[in-house]
C-alpha cells in the first residue's frame, strides 16, 4: 500500500501542496518553520480523520482560509489499484471523508483505507506515558487483523457509559446497575481475549525487530487485562459495586488494560535511556507493521518525524533498512539535506525541499 499522488490545500501554512509520491523512501527538509511536519499532519489527517498536534481541528486550517482539504490516490493489493481518498474539513466543524466519491461514515473506515503509523518526538510516551497510550497501540494492531473488532469497542464504549452515566446520577437502582454489568462484563472478555491473541502473534515479530538493533536487550511484555483474572470480572464488579457508586466510574474492565513491556525482565521505562526508549518504540511499531504485513499481504504508511534528531546516523541506517524489508512507503523530515544524503544512497528514494509551505522536487 503506498500513496502515489498527494494534495493538501490549506493545511496551516500549507496553501496549496501538490507532490508526486516516492512509493518507498520520501525525504523531505528544510528549515524549522518551513511546514514538514504539517504535511506529515496532513497525511496522519488523511489516514485518522484527526490531528496528532492539536485536538481541534479548527487550528489546523489556514488563517486565511474556512475549510482544509486534503486527498491522495492510494494504490492497494498486488495489482495496485488505486483509489481516491480525500478528507475536508471547515472551520464551522463539519467533516466529511470520501473513498471514490462515495462518503465514509466514520473514522474507523479512514483507518482501515490508510493504515498508518507515526513517529515522532512525542513517541517515547508510549513507554514513559499512561496505559492509555498502550492500549492505543494495542488496539490500533487489533482493528487491523482482527474482523469485527471495531463493532465490538463500539458496543464496549457505548455499554461503559451508560454504566457510568448511571454511576453520576444522584440515587442509583441496583438493579439497573447490574443489568449494564451483565452486560459490559462479555464485552470486556471478548476485547481481553482479542488482545491478548494479538500481543502473543506480535512476539515473533517483535524479537526479529529487537534483532534488527542493536543494545535493547530481551524485550517482553506481558499483558494487564484490568481486573483481578483470579476472581473473574463478574465476580469484581459485584465485590466493587460500593466502590464504584462511591467513585461514580467503573474502576474495572478493559478499558483499564496495560502492556507492561520489559527488557531483561525489568519495566523498560524505569532502565532504559531515553535513547534506547526511543529506540524501543521504533521496534515495537515496526514490530506492529511486520505483523500487520504477514496477516493481511499489505505494508502500512510510516510518517517519521524529524529523524535526524531522535536517532544517531547508525540506527537511523538500521530503521531505514527495517523499512525497505518491509516494503513500507515512509515519509521521513529533516532540517538539513546532508543527513539524508549517505542514507538513501542505495534505496529508492525521492527528495523533497520544503521552504514557507512551498514543496520543490530536489
Amino acid at each position: 500500500m503506498y500513496l502515489s499522488n498527494l494534495d493538501v490545500l490549506q493545511v496551516r501554512n500549507l496553501e496549496s501542496v501538490h507532490i508526486t509520491c516516492h512509493p518507498q523512501a520520501n525525504i523531505i527538509f528544510g528549515a524549522n518553520g518551513s511546514g514538514k511536519t504539517s504535511l506529515l499532519e496532513a497525511i496522519y489527517l488523511l489516514g485518522r480523520g484527526r490531528s496528532f498536534r492539536h485536538r481541534d481541528l479548527r487550528v489546523v486550517i489556514n488563517q486565511a482560509a474556512t475549510e482544509l482539504v486534503v486527498a491522495a490516490r492510494v494504490a492497494r493489493g498486488s495489482d495496485g489499484k488505486r483509489r481516491q481518498l480525500g478528507i475536508k474539513r471547515t472551520s464551522a466543524g463539519q467533516f466529511e471523508a470520501r473513498l471514490d466519491g462515495a462518503s465514509l461514515q466514520s473514522s474507523a473506515q479512514l483507518v482501515a483505507e490508510l493504515p498508518l503509523q507515526l513517529i515522532d518526538a512525542h513517541s517515547f510516551m508510549l513507554l514513559e506515558g499512561g496505559p492509555q497510550q498502550r492500549r492505543q497501540f494495542l488496539d490500533w494492531g487489533v482493528f487491523h487483523v482482527e474482523h469485527g473488532y471495531t463493532d465490538l469497542w463500539r458496543r464496549f464504549q457505548k455499554t461503559l457509559k451508560q454504566r457510568n452515566q448511571l454511576l453520576r446520577q444522584g440515587r442509583i437502582d441496583p438493579d439497573v446497575l447490574r443489568t449494564w454489568t451483565a452486560e459490559l462484563v462479555p464485552l470486556c472478555e471478548q476485547i481481553t481475549v482479542r488482545r491478548e491473541r494479538y500481543l502473543e502473534a506480535l512476539r515473533a515479530p517483535l524479537q526479529d525487530a529487537v534483532a534488527a538493533f542493536d543494545g535493547l536487550g530481551e524485550v517482553s511484555f506481558e499483558y494487564y487485562c484490568g481486573w483481578d483474572r483470579k476472581l473473574g470480572l463478574a465476580e469484581v464488579y459485584k465485590a466493587d459495586e460500593s466502590r464504584d457508586m462511591a467513585t461514580k466510574t467503573t474502576n474495572h474492565g478493559a478499558h483499564r488494560g496495560d502492556v507492561i513491556i520489559k527488557v531483561n525482565g525489568q519495566p523498560a521505562a524505569d532502565h532504559f535511556s531515553r535513547g534506547q526508549v526511543k529506540l524501543l518504540v521504533y521496534a515495537l511499531k515496526l514490530a506492529q507493521a511486520s505483523y500487520y504485513k504477514e496477516s493481511s499481504g499489505e505494508s502500512c504508511l510510516f510518517l517519521l518525524d524529524d529523524l535526524p534528531a531522535e536517532l544517531d546516523y547508525f540506527h537511523r541506517q538500521q530503521v531505514m533498512a527495517f523499512l525497505s524489508k518491509l516494503g513500507c512507503q515512509y515519509f521521513i523530515t529533516g532540517v538539513d539535506r546532508q543527513d539524508f544524503t549517505d542514507l538513501v544512497e542505495n534505496i529508492p528514494h525521492q527528495m523533497f525541499h520544503m521552504e514557507h509551505g512551498v514543496v520543490a522536487v530536489e
